[in-house]
């Protein structure tokens, strides 16, 4: 993993991306966060500045490639906050603190989490992965503003920041999405020693909002219900710090 940038003064908030992104989708919420806390802004194997780096498929893998992160505080978005709860549950000397915004311990469906995708959507992304990377990465964006305030618009800043960067290499895409297919940490959530929020977003269609209340539950975390979509710190970024501030 690297961290891209650091940004203000004050304790560590390491910041993980999602699947298709890079730490430039954080940019506008880490400045205002920076007035009280050190951000990481960290880009996944894969993706961003981080691109000539394979991203494991493997759980396990991950957490040995995290290893270099400082400990702190660890905020991850959607596909990031998987990785940030991997990393919590095998090393919690390295977390201080959890945040997972529109997030998930298991993406995918099960008979014992039914809160999640029927793995028939994964596959699609997939095979639609080795046609088209742009396009499928511009389905994913479809998909995470459906149905906010001002859907259009709210794509548009999407896709400025996310093609901003050159595209994601198409192995570790690939591979990010076998992690959500395979990855299930749903049965581990009682063992997570530290404080945890779980922000989620009323109108996402990704994670749904009954996953992430389900989560903090058999955490013992604190839930979180904001307006938005999958990327509600894009839309409402004053309220989504306010509650990291009043959580920290």
């Amino acid at each position: 993993m690297k961290i891209i940038q650091t940004l203000g003064q004050g304790p560590v908030i390491n910041m993980l991306h999602g699947w298709g992104m890079h730490a430039g989708i954080f940019k506008t919420w880490a400045t205002d966060l920076s007035n009280d806390f050190t951000l990481n802004l960290i880009d996944l194997p894969g993706h961003g500045q981080n691109r000539d780096v394979l991203l494991s498929d493997n759980a396990g893998e991950l957490v040995t490639d995290c290893r270099e992160i400082p400990a702190g505080v660890w905020l991850g978005w959607s596909m990031g906050g998987m990785i940030a709860l991997n990393q919590a549950l095998h090393r919690p000397d390295q977390v201080t603190s959890l945040i997972m915004v529109c997030a998930t311990p298991s993406f995918q469906a099960h008979d014992h989490w039914p809160y999640g995708m029927p793995r028939q959507t994964v596959q699609t992304f997939k095979t639609g992965l080795q046609q088209d990377v742009k396009a499928t990465i511009d389905r994913f964006l479809t998909l995470e503003v459906m149905g906010v305030h001002n859907e259009r618009q709210h794509l548009k800043q999407l896709q400025d920041i996310v093609f901003a960067q050159p595209l994601p290499q198409q192995t570790s895409l690939i591979n990010g999405l076998k992690l959500l297919q395979n990855t299930d940490l749903s049965p581990a959530l009682k063992n997570l020693t530290m404080p945890s929020l779980w922000l989620s977003g009323r109108r996402d269609r990704i994670v749904h909002p009954d996953a992430m209340e389900k989560a903090a539950e058999l955490s013992g975390g604190q839930f979180y219900l904001s307006r938005g979509g999958h990327a509600p710190f894009l839309q409402h970024v004053d309220a989504m710090s306010r509650v990291i501030r009043d959580f920290l």
